[in-house]
This record gives C-alpha cells, sequence and structure tokens, in this order.
C-alpha cells in the first residue's frame, strides 16, 4: 500500500543580484510587500524548510546562425547552491550563457528545424497532511435555490477596499464553484442569444440534429452542458477505504477542483453560433472546406484538474517576463544600430523557446513601448519562424490544452459564459445583454475575482511513496527511466517535454482588475462611439478563449510594462525582513485582488485545509514546483492533431492544429481517461498515443515531436515499462485533510 508523505523532500533557495547598477524595477515589489509580505501577526500556514537548489541545464539548441554567448545583462543567474538533501536528484537551473546579450548577425538563413529540449530531473514532490474533524452543517439548502444571493453578491470595490478579506473572497469563491445557477439569475440565452438563435434556426422543421434540443435550457454540444464548476470539476479517483471485508474500492469524497469524466467532456463547435466567428470560417476554408455546417464538434476538450493552478499561473507570468524581456533587448540594440540584424535566443526557467532575429531601418520609426505580436509591428523586421513553442505575442499560456488562456480570470469569464451563459459584467459592460435574456449583469467583476482567487488557491498535487520494498524499487527504477538516468538515451527521455520542476521567485499570485487597462477604457470608448457594445475581448463567440483585440494588452504585457520591461529575476520580491505591514488593504498595481502562495502571512486568514498544504518555500519566498511540465507548445503529429487551429486569448494568435500545451503531470494517476479527448483508457495507452504509429497516415504531413520517446519505451523491457508506469501512479491528485475523518466503511 501506498503511504503519503508528509512533505516535499526538497525545495529551493533564491539568491537575488540587485547591485546598485540593476536596481529591483517592478512596481509590483513594493506592494506586495506591503500588503503581502512580513509583519508581526502569526502565519496561517507553516512551510517546511528547504534546501537550495543546483543548477538546471539550458534547452539544448543547435545555432543556426553566428552568435556569440555572452553573459545576458538581464536575468543572471544564482551563484552555486550548496549540496542537494540525499537521495534526491538536483532540479538544475539554465546555464550561464544559455540566455544571450543580443549579438549582430549576418542577414537571416533559412528556418531551422530544431527541436531539441533540456534534460531535467527533480527532487520528489508533496505529499498530504494529516488533518480531523468531523463536518459541521449550518443549514441545509435546495437544489432549485439560487446561487447569487445575499452575502454572496460581491462589488469588485468592496475587495479592493479591504471591506471583504481573504477568507470571504474563498468562500464566496467556493460557493461559485460549487453551486448551480439558475434562469432567474442568468442561466441560458434569451431568443436572440447566438447559440439560441442558431439553435431555433436548426430546429424550425422540427427534423434535423438538434430537434431533441428545441425545448430545454441546455445544449450539450457547444456550451450551456453543466449549472455548476463541480460539474465537470469533480472526479479525484479511488480509493480502498479502512475496515471493509473486501479489497473493493469507492470515489473519493473530496472532489471539489478535480479533474472531469468523459461525459463532461466539453463539445465546442463555435458553427453552433449565429453568426459564427469569422477565424473558424477561415480555418474550415483554409483546409477547403466551404460548408462545414453539418460537423458535430470541433474540438473535444476533457476538463482537468485545478490543483496547484496559482503555482502554475505565476510560473507562466515569470517567464513570459523573461521572453518580453528577452525581445525587448534585442529590439533596443537593433534601435542603437539601425539596418543591422540582432538574434537572441529566447529561454527562462530551463526552457528554449528558440530565437527571434530584429532589424530596425533607418527610416523607421520608434518602436512603441507594447509592442504587437512578431511579424505585425510596422517599426521592425522580424523573423518569427524560429520562435518554438509560444506564440507570436511571447506570452506563455498555462492553462487549457493547448495554451489558450494566458490567466486563470481569462478562462474563469469564459468558461461562465460558454457552460452557463453566466455573462461576465467584463464581457458585457454598461447593462449589455448579450445573450438576449433579458438579464444584465449577471456575474459582477467582483464575482469573477472570489471565483478566480478560489480556483488559484487550490492545494498543489502531492506524490505518495510505496511501503512495500519491491514496489519501491520499481518507482525508482521507472523515475530513473523517465528522467533520463537509465533504460533510455537522455535526449528522448520523457522529461526533456515533462520537467520535473519549475521555480516560482515571486510568491505572489495576482488577480487583474479589468478596469484598471487604460487601453481598455480607450478601446470601450472608440466602440461605444460607434453604437457597438464596449466589448473588452472580441471575435471568438462565445468559445472557450475570448480574444484581447490589436491595442488591448494581456495582464501580463501590463505588469511587464508598470514593471519597467524587466525579466522575472529583477522583478522578484525582497527578503520577508524587508517588508513593511499593512494589513492586505493595499493591491498591487492593476490588481482586484492578490495572495501570497505560500500562505503564511497575516493578510491570509483562516486558510482553507482544503487549500493545504502548501509546497515548501526559502526564507525569501521562492518555491519549486514540482508539475513536471516545460509549459511550452509541442507539436504531437497527425493523429492528436485537432480539425483546425484555435484561437488563443488575443485576436489574430492560434494554436496550431498539431501543438499542445505539455500537460503538468502532477495529478496525473487520478485524472483519466487521459489526453486532451479522453481517447487514451490507460497510462501506457497514453504514452503510446504520442507517436504516429497510433493512426494511419492521412497526409497531413504533421510529425510528433514524440516518436522518439515512444519508440525508447516501447523498445524497454516489459519489467521497466512497468516500472514507468509504477513511477506514473505516484503522481496523484492530493487528499483534503478536511475528509480524514469521513469513514466510507461506516
Amino acid at each position: 500500500m501506498f503511504q503519503h508523505r508528509k512533505a516535499i523532500l526538497a525545495g529551493t533557495a533564491l539568491c537575488l543580484f540587485v547591485g546598485a547598477s540593476t536596481p529591483l524595477r517592478a512596481q509590483l515589489s513594493d506592494a506586495i510587500n506591503d500588503a503581502m509580505l512580513g509583519g508581526s501577526g502569526q502565519p496561517q500556514v507553516t512551510n517546511p524548510p528547504v534546501q537550495p537548489p543546483a543548477e538546471q541545464p539550458p534547452a539544448a539548441e543547435a545555432p543556426a546562425l553566428p552568435t556569440t554567448p555572452v553573459e545576458p545583462p538581464v536575468a543572471a543567474q544564482p551563484p552555486a547552491a550548496p549540496q542537494p538533501v540525499a537521495g534526491t536528484t538536483p532540479d538544475p537551473q539554465p546555464a550561464a550563457g544559455s540566455q544571450t546579450e543580443p549579438e549582430p548577425i549576418a542577414p537571416p538563413a533559412a528556418a531551422s528545424n530544431d527541436t531539441s529540449s533540456p534534460a531535467y530531473a527533480s527532487n520528489p514532490g508533496p505529499g498530504p497532511m494529516p488533518g480531523s474533524g468531523a463536518p459541521v452543517v449550518a443549514r441545509l439548502t435546495s437544489g432549485d435555490e439560487p446561487s447569487l444571493g445575499d452575502g454572496i453578491r460581491v462589488s469588485q470595490d468592496d475587495i479592493t477596499n479591504g471591506t471583504i478579506g481573504f477568507r470571504q473572497v474563498m468562500e464566496i469563491g467556493r460557493h461559485l464553484f460549487t453551486q448551480s445557477f439558475t434562469a432567474a439569475e442568468g442561466y441560458g440565452e434569451g431568443p436572440i442569444g447566438p447559440r439560441e438563435k442558431k439553435r431555433r434556426q436548426m430546429t424550425a422543421s422540427g427534423l434535423g440534429p438538434m430537434a431533441p434540443f428545441s425545448q430545454i435550457p441546455w445544449m450539450r454540444v457547444h456550451g450551456l452542458d453543466a449549472q455548476a464548476c463541480l460539474e465537470c470539476h469533480n472526479s479525484s479517483g479511488f480509493e480502498t477505504p479502512a475496515g471493509g471485508v473486501t479489497p473493493g474500492r469507492t470515489v473519493r469524497p473530496d472532489r471539489v477542483s478535480s479533474a472531469g469524466s468523459v461525459s463532461a467532456a466539453a463539445i465546442i463547435n463555435p458553427l453552433l453560433e449565429d453568426p459564427a466567428p469569422a477565424w473558424v470560417l477561415d480555418a474550415f476554408r483554409e483546409r477547403g472546406v466551404a460548408d462545414p455546417g453539418n460537423m458535430y464538434a470541433v474540438f473535444l476538450r476533457t476538463p482537468p484538474h485545478l490543483f496547484g493552478a496559482g503555482y502554475t499561473q505565476k510560473l507562466a507570468e515569470e517567464m513570459s517576463f523573461d521572453l518580453l524581456a528577452q525581445r525587448r533587448s534585442a529590439i533596443d540594440q537593433a534601435s542603437a544600430n539601425r539596418g543591422q540584424w540582432y538574434e537572441i535566443r529566447l529561454n527562462s526557467k530551463g526552457t528554449g523557446f528558440g530565437r527571434y532575429q530584429v532589424r530596425v531601418d533607418a527610416g523607421a520609426p520608434p518602436p512603441p513601448p507594447l509592442l504587437d505580436p512578431c511579424g505585425q509591428n510596422t517599426a521592425l523586421s522580424e523573423r518569427c519562424d524560429l520562435i518554438e513553442g509560444v506564440s507570436e505575442d511571447f506570452v506563455v499560456r498555462p492553462f487549457q490544452w493547448k495554451g489558450i488562456a494566458s490567466n486563470m480570470r481569462n478562462f474563469v469569464r469564459d468558461a461562465l459564459n460558454f457552460h452557463f451563459a453566466m455573462v461576465p459584467v467584463e464581457l458585457a459592460p454598461n447593462d449589455a445583454d448579450m445573450d438576449g435574456d433579458g438579464i444584465p449583469n449577471e456575474v459582477s467583476i467582483g464575482e469573477v475575482t472570489a471565483l478566480t482567487a478560489f480556483a488559484l488557491s487550490a492545494r498543489p498535487p502531492s506524490q505518495i511513496t510505496s511501503g512495500d520494498g519491491a514496489e519501491a524499487v520499481a518507482i525508482t527504477r521507472g523515475r530513473d527511466i523517465f528522467e533520463g538516468r537509465a533504460g533510455v538515451d537522455p535526449a528522448v527521455a520523457c522529461v526533456t517535454c515533462h520537467q520535473s520542476s519549475k521555480t516560482v521567485l515571486n510568491p505572489v499570485v495576482s488577480i487583474h482588475d479589468p478596469r484598471q487597462v487604460p487601453e481598455a477604457v480607450a478601446i470601450a470608448s472608440r466602440e461605444s462611439s460607434r453604437g457597438a457594445s464596449s466589448l473588452l475581448v472580441t471575435g471568438n463567440g462565445v468559445g472557450l478563449g475570448q480574444a484581447a483585440p490589436r491595442g488591448l494588452p494581456l495582464p501580463v504585457e501590463r505588469e511587464f510594462l508598470d514593471g519597467g520591461q524587466t525579466p522575472a529575476r529583477e522583478r522578484a520580491v525582497q527578503g520577508a525582513a524587508q517588508a513593511r505591514e499593512s494589513g492586505g488593504n493595499r493591491l498591487p498595481p492593476g490588481a482586484a485582488f492578490a495572495f501570497n502562495l505560500n500562505m503564511n502571512t497575516p493578510f491570509e486568514d483562516r486558510v482553507f485545509l482544503a487549500s493545504q498544504p502548501r509546497l515548501p518555500s526559502t526564507s525569501d519566498g521562492a518555491i519549486e514546483v514540482p508539475l513536471f511540465s516545460d509549459l511550452k507548445r509541442h507539436k504531437m503529429g497527425r493523429c492528436l492533431a485537432d480539425v483546425i487551429h484555435q484561437q488563443v486569448d488575443r485576436a489574430g494568435v492560434f494554436a496550431p492544429r498539431d501543438q499542445f500545451l505539455t500537460r503538468p503531470l502532477w495529478g496525473l494517476s487520478d485524472t483519466g481517461p487521459w489526453l486532451h479527448d479522453g481517447r487514451a483508457l490507460s497510462l501506457r495507452d497514453a504514452i503510446l498515443k504520442h507517436s504516429d504509429t497510433a493512426c494511419a497516415d492521412d497526409g497531413s504531413g504533421y510529425v510528433s515531436e514524440a516518436n522518439g520517446a515512444v519508440a525508447a519505451f516501447e523498445a524497454l523491457s516489459q519489467q521497466d515499462q512497468d516500472a514507468v508506469i509504477a513511477f506514473l501512479h505516484t503522481l496523484r491528485l492530493p487528499r483534503d485533510t478536511g475528509f480524514d475523518s469521513v469513514d466510507q466503511n461506516r
């Protein structure tokens, strides 16, 4: 039997190099120090001490052009760390010189096909902590009771000014996640809603594929497929309860924030809107399909779990800061030496994203602070085909299977609209009734903030260990194979994409306030002057990925600009000893809410057991996150490719048909069936389906980057294959210690 760990075996340490010549310029830091760290109060959660990490190697890249790596002026690497804890694998950081100063180069040559990735290894992950106590119920509520009642409805102003504190925000967010929305408060669409209008067209004859849906308030296909978040995010795996007379299993009781089964899969078909989004119609035309109206589904997506989402968002933001800073550094050099091409390697936290090349011509205007995606800037000559695994706007998107949403708020906002037709005010301001049901202002900005905060606060997944000697040996062997230390060539080991861990430098995660973006106000005013609704996003119908229009920065870009356009290490929060107490009433610029992922400051009052335990942190708050992902998109070949490309949360930027975000593996064992559409009914099947040999050649020309890794797995002995699977089964969704007293065999 597996025994839960009591703590992560090792974590990280952080050394900040902030000299007089390189000040800590991030405006975020001072506000975070005031609001979130330090102070005289007792912490709510105590994080275990950790040992500093060792260095990580960079992503392997074969340079296609003559560049001279030098130590970069930004994102300087920490000094060599002390010896890691015995029995663990050091978690490397990029080697010095892997991120280069922009250098003059010859005019661009042909595109490189280099897709190599870094070798990466890490320490084992965390385990749950014991807890006790029977549940206490204040009152039972009925199934048709409105979810947005007194004490739940909240304005953003009440959160911003501190009237609503941390605990209240989390309780409201949990309520909105678990409760069912009703028609009385805005669930569903009216006769002129984009999906309802299409449905009525399709069912007018009383026949056809949508005829049975004509008299019901939900659709199941293309949203309107649930009444609560919990309906889809509710499967946390199985367990054998203690005290039984058989080895019979049952479902775990701690289901909130979990993954979803095949029955909960989102069947996404933007063609079932009137009008259908232009980008979808254009994508089908590019494939030679003039009338795709008879399609049942365009995208199929099984619901992923939300555990550890706050850590994942923070990692992606810091990686985006690094990539945006590297792009700006190259542009600055090119601006100072006009007519000369410059190149810079793109790298963050051990993941390589290819190379970026730029030239500024003699008569070109100065590049603006807010840049358009690569290739769309009139002031620049840019080469974009060498960028790998990240969109051409250099923003790392950690959420959804293909990396669509750049932050959790964007996903929550769009999911409310897609699944329930509960239209957030930030999608329909000024009392607009975008779904035609006669109910404006269905979900306030403050309520989206609370739901987002709850999602980001979920405890991280855990890793368990075995008390059985032979099984423990197999697990260790499986991890060694997974990380390329035994059995396979390290160049094709699973860890080249599923990197074992990455380090968060700044432990404070923010939720942006959509009202605080100056560009959004300008866009809303411009649209309103034309008589149109003042939408802040556009062009994607009601899909799961509303698109920010040109000129509107994403929150991570706005934070990058406000922080002096510096990389993550320069922006990192200083030690707790330098923080000043402010009672949590001062939010970072542009934030609707923020909290410390360590949940150990006075601001995080009365932390839910469901949010614990937290990952270990260093004395200055840095956190090693064992997510098993590089947060990079990879080409997955013809078998997994979508029907068309998918638009991200920026207009005109798409995730290609065959590219998917490396799925974080923490929690993997409890999230079957596996892969983006649930096609794999076992972990072994999921591994094999990464290869192009899993299906017939369709002539698309797509080739999976995982072909070598799958071939290496198949070449292993049956015993070693079983060992890899045994290791993967140690990556579990975390126990909610609030359920430790529940006896399921009683």
